[in-house]
This record gives C-alpha cells, sequence and structure tokens, in this order.
C-alpha cells in the first residue's frame, strides 16, 4: 500500500470551499519567495503567484509522516487526521448553512476540527517545537496529539458570529494558518507576535478569525471585550481563563445577521495575511488585500459583534438533575466564583507605601516598574493577603481570640471546628481560582520552591534557609475539601480529619512570621484548580513510578515518622483499652506495671504538642493521616517555571529525580557556574530557626551579602551569562566558618534552633527539563514561564560532635 507523504495541513475539500465559481484552481501567493543569486550576482525572485489546484496548495512533505529505521509511518495522516477531516467537512456543511439540527449534532466536532487547524500547521508545531527544548519527529506528533482541544472551552463561551461576503465582490480567503489569531494592541511586528507566536487567546481582547468558504468566516470575541470594546484592557485576561475544562453552553446561539461591505471584507482578508506565515489563497487574485491605509487596531472594527444581539450569550445557567442534584455555572463558565476583589489605586499609591499586589512589600522594592504581565494581579486578595485571612479566621474558630492555648486546642478541638476551619480554606481558595494570576512571575527576586516532606516535625530546613532567599514557597498541606471525594472529605467527615489538621494547624502557625513578613509564599497546590491537570500530573507520576527507589535513609526518616504517628495512636486510645494493648503485648507484666506503663504514656501523650487529649478519637473509626512529600517531581519543576524559581530540597530521592532530568547536549550535561557551585560546597552554613524577629532581622542582615551572592548567581543562570569569578570572589569573602558565623550582638533564647547544613547548587547548562512538565505548562495555559528550570538546591545536615543544634521547630513545646 503507498503511503501518504504529501501532508495537506489545509484540506483540499476546505480549500475548495474558497474556489470561484467555475474555477478547479486556486490563485496561490508566496508571500516570500525564494530567491537565487545568479552567477553574474544578479537576484532572481521565483515567481510568487499562481495557478494551481488543491492538490499543491497548503501542503507539506513527510510534515506528519515518521520513520522507523526504513519503515514509513502516515498514521498521523491517515487515522488521525484523516477522521477529524471527515467530521470537520461534515460540521463546516452545517454551520455553512442555516441547519439548526446539524449546529447541535456537530458542535463538538466542529470546534475540534477548529483547534486541529491552529496545531497542525507548520506554523502551529513550530509554535509546539519552541516549548520544548529538543523533539524528535515522533515526540512531536505525541505533543500534538496530547494538547488537541486547547482552546474549545474559551472559543465556545464567547460569543459566536458566522460573517458573510455573499454581498460583497471581494470574498474571503484563506492562509497557510487559517486559524487567524487577532488582538488590536499586538500587530504583527510586536514581541508577543514573533513568530511562530499569536497574540494569547486568554486576553479579553483576543478574537479569533476562521474563514469557512469564500462567503462564510466565523469571528469569535470573547464576551466581556464584546459588551465594552473601548474600555476593556487588551491586556488582560478574561475572567476564568483556564484552558483544559468542561463547560455548558447552548449549541444553537449564533450571530447570523451580518453581511459585510467590501471593506470590511479587505480588513478581515488584511489581518489573515498579516498573520500567515508564508502562503494565502484566493479564487481570483482581486481578493487579495493590498496595502490599506487603516491602522492595525483599526483592522477590528469590522470584526465587532452587533450589540443588540449580544442577548443571545452569557447569563447563568442552573440544571436539575433526575436524582435532585444541580448544577450551576455563571456566563464564564464558573460553578464557584473567586469574589475576593480589592480596590486598589494604582495612580495614588507611594513607592514607600505597600505594593498592591499585597506581598507586603513597599512599592518600590516590589511590583514598581514592572509591566502588568510581570505583575502579580492587583484586583484580587493576593496568596498572603488570603493566609492572613485564615490565620484570622483560624485564630477565631479555636479560640485564641479569646484566651484559648494550645493545650486548649488540643483538649477541645470539635468536629465542628474541623469543618469550619476547612470550609474557611475553600471559601478563601474556590476551584475556579486563577492561581497563576497569584503566583509570583519570573524576575530578579531571589525565590526558590520548596519540595520535601511538609510536617512540622521536619520543616526546619526550609525554615532554616529563609535569611539566605528572598522567597521561598512552601505548598499548603490542607486538604481542600472540594477536591477529594466526599468520604474523604474534612467537611463531610471531619472526625477523621482531627489528627491530621492537629498537625496542619501546628506547620501552619510555625510558618505565620515568615508568611506575614512575606518570605514564605505559602501557595494552594495549584492541582485543586485543575482537574485536567491533576490527572495528568497522576498520570506522569504512575509512569516513573518504579524508575527510582527510595532512598534508604529517607526511607527511615518515614518510617520513623510513621512510628511516632503509631505511637500517637497508641498513646491517644482511652486508658481503658491502652491498659488491654499492653496486656496483650507483655503478659507477663503484672497489673500494677501495666497501669504504670499505661500512666507513662498517658503522661507523654499530655507533654506532645502534636497529640490531641481526647478519649473519643478512635471511637468513631480512624484518623487520616498523611504523609505529604510536596510538590512532586513534575509540579516541582512546573511550580519554579512558572514563578521563575530554582528548586531546593532536602529529599535525596526528589534530588535524584532532579538530576535526571539535566538537559544533556549529546548525551553530556555541561557545567558552565562550577566554580560558583564549588565555591558553596566545600563551606558549611548556618541555618536558624528563631523565635523572635531581632534575631532573624540580625541573621537576614549578617549573610546579606551571601543572599546577593545566591540572587546574582540565579539571574545569571536564567540568562546563561557565564561570567562567574566576580561571584567565587565574593563568595569566598563573605562565607565564614558557621562557628564563628553566628552574629555575637545576639543574644540565643531557649527554642531558637542552630543547626549546620552544606548546600550543594547544580546548574547544568539549559538547566533542568521534563518534556511531560512543559506539555503541562501549556495545558494549563501558563503565559510567562521559564522555559527550563535553571537551578536546584540540595540541602543536608551536618551531624558531627561540632554541631551547634539539632534540626527541630519546638514552638509549642
Amino acid at each position: 500500500m503507498s503511503k501518504t507523504r504529501d501532508n495537506h495541513y489545509v484540506p483540499q475539500w476546505h480549500q475548495r470551499g474558497f474556489l470561484d465559481e467555475g474555477k478547479n484552481t486556486l490563485c496561490y501567493l508566496d508571500l516570500t519567495p525564494d530567491k537565487k543569486e545568479l552567477p553574474n550576482g544578479r537576484i532572481i525572485t521565483f515567481n510568487d503567484l499562481n495557478d494551481w489546484p488543491t492538490s499543491r496548495c497548503f501542503y507539506q512533505t513527510d510534515l506528519y509522516t515518521t520513520f522507523f529505521g526504513e519503515h514509513i509511518n502516515d498514521d498521523i495522516e491517515t487515522f488521525l487526521f484523516g477522521k477529524i477531516d471527515d467530521s470537520g467537512a461534515r460540521a463546516i456543511r452545517a454551520f455553512i448553512d442555516d441547519d439548526v439540527r446539524g449546529w447541535h449534532q456537530n458542535f463538538f466536532n466542529f470546534f475540534s476540527y477548529l483547534d486541529s487547524q491552529k496545531i497542525r500547521t507548520p506554523k502551529g508545531l513550530d509554535w509546539i517545537r519552541q516549548h520544548y527544548p529538543t523533539l524528535t519527529q515522533i515526540q512531536l506528533m505525541l505533543e500534538m496529539q496530547s494538547i488537541r482541544n486547547l482552546n474549545c472551552a474559551l472559543w465556545t463561551e464567547g460569543v459566536r458570529e458566522f460573517v458573510f461576503a455573499d454581498m460583497s465582490d471581494i470574498k474571503f480567503i484563506i492562509s497557510d494558518h487559517p486559524v487567524t489569531i487577532y488582538n488590536h494592541a499586538f500587530p504583527p511586528e510586536s514581541d508577543l507576535c514573533v513568530y511562530p507566536n499569536d497574540p494569547p487567546i486568554t486576553l479579553k481582547a483576543t478574537q479569533t478569525i476562521f474563514p469557512l468558504s469564500k462567503d462564510c468566516c466565523l469571528i469569535l470575541t470573547h464576551l466581556e471585550y464584546a459588551k465594552n470594546p473601548s474600555t476593556t484592557d487588551p491586556f488582560e485576561k478574561r475572567t476564568h481563563s483556564k484552558l483544559m475544562r468542561q463547560s455548558m453552553v447552548r449549541t444553537d446561539n449564533f450571530i447570523r445577521s451580518r453581511h459585510l461591505n467590501r471593506d470590511q471584507v479587505i480588513a478581515i482578508n488584511t489581518i489573515i495575511k498579516r498573520r500567515a506565515k508564508r502562503y494565502i489563497a484566493a479564487g481570483k487574485k482581486e481578493w487579495f488585500p493590498e496595502n490599506l491605509s487603516l491602522e492595525w487596531k483599526e483592522l477590528g472594527t469590522a470584526l465587532l459583534p452587533p450589540e443588540k444581539e449580544l442577548y443571545l450569550f452569557g447569563g447563568e445557567i442552573y440544571v436539575g438533575y433526575k436524582d435532585g442534584s444541580t448544577y450551576y455555572q455563571d456566563a464564564y463558565g464558573r460553578q464557584h466564583p473567586d469574589e475576593h476583589l480589592k480596590k486598589v489605586l494604582r495612580k495614588k499609591i507611594g513607592r514607600n507605601d505597600p505594593c498592591g499586589c499585597g506581598s507586603g512589600k513597599k512599592f518600590k522594592k516590589c511590583c514598581e516598574g514592572k509591566p502588568d504581565k510581570d505583575r502579580p494581579t492587583w484586583n484580587v486578595l493576593s496568596i498572603r493577603e488570603r493566609n492572613l485571612v485564615l490565620y484570622r479566621g483560624i485564630y477565631d474558630i479555636l479560640g485564641f481570640n479569646d484566651g484559648k492555648t494550645w493545650d486548649d486546642v488540643r483538649t477541645e478541638l470539635s468536629d465542628d471546628q474541623v469543618a469550619r476551619i476547612h470550609n474557611l480554606y475553600w471559601s478563601l481558595w474556590p476551584i475556579e481560582t486563577d492561581i497563576f494570576s497569584l503566583l509570583p512571575k519570573p524576575d530578579n527576586t531571589l525565590r526558590v520552591v520548596y519540595t520535601g516532606l511538609l510536617d512540622p516535625r521536619v520543616i526546619a530546613i526550609p525554615l532554616g534557609a529563609t535569611p539566605y532567599f528572598d522567597e521561598i514557597l512552601i505548598q499548603h498541606p490542607f486538604t481542600h475539601p472540594k477536591a477529594v471525594n466526599p468520604e474523604f472529605s474534612p467537611t463531610e467527615n471531619p472526625h477523621k480529619h482531627k489528627y491530621q489538621t492537629l498537625k496542619n494547624l501546628l506547620l501552619f502557625f510555625y510558618l505565620e512570621p515568615f508568611v506575614r513578613s512575606g518570605r514564605v509564599i505559602f501557595y494552594p497546590d495549584p492541582c485543586i484548580f485543575d482537574n485536567y491537570l491533576h490527572r495528568e500530573m497522576i498520570n506522569m507520576a504512575r509512569g516513573r513510578q518504579n524508575k527510582f527507589a527510595i532512598d534508604v535513609n529517607e526511607e527511615k526518616t518515614f518510617f520513623k515518622l510513621s512510628e511516632d504517628d503509631f505511637s500517637r495512636t497508641m498513646r491517644g486510645l482511652p486508658k481503658e483499652r491502652l491498659v488491654q494493648q499492653i496486656r496483650q503485648c507483655s503478659s507477663d507484666m503484672s497489673p500494677e506495671e501495666i497501669d504504670a506503663v499505661a500512666e507513662y504514656m498517658k503522661n507523654q501523650n499530655d507533654l506532645d504538642p502534636l497529640a490531641l487529649l481526647q478519649d473519643d478519637l478512635y471511637t468513631q473509626g480512624g484518623q487520616f493521616t498523611i504523609l505529604s512529600m510536596s510538590p512532586n517531581f513534575e509540579m516541582a519543576l512546573f511550580t519554579a517555571q512558572v514563578t521563575g524559581s530554582a528548586i531546593i530540597t532536602d529529599s535525596p530521592t526528589r534530588w535524584r529525580e532532579l538530576n535526571d532530568s539535566q538537559v544533556r547536549i549529546n548525551g553530556i550535561t555541561c557545567y558552565p557556574w562550577s566554580e560558583v557551585s564549588d565555591a558553596i560546597a566545600e563551606n558549611e552554613f548556618v541555618f536558624c530557626v528563631p523565635q523572635n524577629d531581632s534575631f532573624y532581622a540580625a541573621f537576614c542582615e549578617y549573610y546579606g551579602d551571601i543572599t546577593k551572592a545566591f540572587r546574582d548567581t540565579l539571574n545569571k543562570t536564567k540568562a546563561e551569562d557565564t561570567s562567574c569569578m566576580e561571584i567565587v570572589r565574593r563568595l569566598k569573602k563573605h562565607i565564614k566558618p558557621p562557628l564563628d558565623s553566628i552574629p555575637e550582638s545576639v543574644s540565643f533564647e531557649d527554642g531558637t534552633n542552630i543547626f549546620k547544613v552544606r548546600m550543594k547548587f547544580v546548574m547544568p547548562k539549559g538547566g533542568y527539563v521534563n518534556n511531560n512538565v512543559q506539555r503541562l505548562l501549556l495545558k494549563a495555559g501558563s503565559q510567562h514561564h521559564l522555559s527550563r528550570t535553571p537551578m536546584a538546591i540540595f540541602i543536608e545536615i551536618v551531624k558531627d560532635e561540632s554541631s551547634v543544634g539539632e534540626a527541630r521547630f519546638d514552638r509549642f513545646s
């Protein structure tokens, strides 16, 4: 059987819709025709305009073909696009005609075909390639299939309009990238439109143009922009701009009333031409647009839908089901809108005023000088502000504001309090939260993402690192009640979450001074807000679950923590049941001895800040306990790239996973910043977990020069600037022996934890990249992220006789 190697990225049946009546060829225009220099130095240009049949237009040899040795595989062309094109042809016929029943039957297939036409072209495939370090042809085809239907939810929720050129002597043209993206604020020469990029579809003012035939063209416009085109900020994202999600819309609502005049058709053709890669085609050469006097912004006037017909779109949807359940969504597909809005008067904010993004920093040290796209949103409560609300709410729920103590909490923690705490957490982080607008953007800040055990018993390492870094991102341990099945929800079964809630609260309180100062960004798991992201992350984790064994020493730590949990479970039993358990295990002990052991265990329980002092803890079933090492490998890289961070960990297992993702050039990893790594690795550093602000401030000031050197190192790796000898010199000057490094001006208190560590900075050329993570970034709709994670840092405690202290934190002991 012959193989199909001439791959039409615009199907021939689609091209035939642009043929002039009575003709079987298209006018095919090459916008950048090939040139050749003759021996005499004269340069000739090949013919740029041809009358060609559809078989010779919009194709490229082996665009989708894959090779296995000498074997040629055309399954992508034959099976994948064969099926998409068949359903797409039926859908386009239905929408060109006034076939309402056909619209409903072909609604999904139509938008699926539309999305495939955006990524299957040479420009679309180049757009995919630029988001990955390297892709083979097979990998490119797999990634193309993995991100299909990326934009369908946003397209279907907008204003859907078909416009017609049947009253004009000029008809619509088609290009080699037929899904044309237009935003009046981004002309083709702007930075955001550098090939192969288009303006993000998630922006409010971005419109999509898709010609179906010479007389019919689809225009998709976001509802917010359609209602207020003159006042909408074109740089702002539309409400609920999440890409991969489900939504509910009416399949029969389309505007079909506009029959365009000659100038309006020319304006649309001009946009199509200027956003093409190389080729455009039309039934007649007279349909090709000439240079118009209109500015790029003025061209968009022809795209605006009629205001009087916008009533067809928007509004709220309520659905009732036979089982009594209901479904609701608003005009933007949200079931639980994020309503944590705030007012910020940007023009009146002073340089020394708190920044409008809610970071807690002064404006001059935060968002001043940054363009809007590089700032966290100012329109809703920030991550820090929501955490402060959570602190206030928890203090009120637990009674701290009324004089209650931690021992009172351990004694009185109720099911109602557990449910109220998690309901508050849910209200602060509704499922439709745009977490990407809240996370910090890549900039020159020395920012790191911690990945490791989230447990109050072992949290000293990331907290001890805070004096050396500007910001540390630590993931929330709280279980979101709407991100798990009801049987595991802390609001549906709060009694089973008491012990884990107590642990999470203790961790939360440990972090409080760091969260308030802005040093720690205590962020929620991004997977909470995106089911597709969560599902993909789980599948990726399962795919590598047998690749790395858990480090032996780390496994011992897990066992110790589990034994500690088990011991606490035994001590938490009512004394009668505890006596029974001791008797079963030690039948040779006398009743007096058993009673003494039980009394001792109860006394130990009273002294344990993580122990609940409640006899009914296990009378209603067991307790959920979570040993979480978060974020996982993929999400650590994901978050680091989104926020422009390095990764920091004390987990040997995670460290091996990270090292496996170092970029290799021809199979070899290069380390151009090895002098910096060596200067850091050969020294020991003092970490502290202080109990008061004065000690912490003195520590930060004392080690400020090291922090500056670390910051410059991170920014050089981002910029791929390998000149690092000045940083090495500064490090050697300011890194001192750890026992001499503790500020003499600070007196130590009981509870201030001091210990020594070694830090290993690894900065491979090209950074850390994983193709699965690159796909997650595309599907999650992240717009401003690093192409790679530039640096990873491993922290290891120095254990010897000269250690200053142990890595522990007993604030409530």
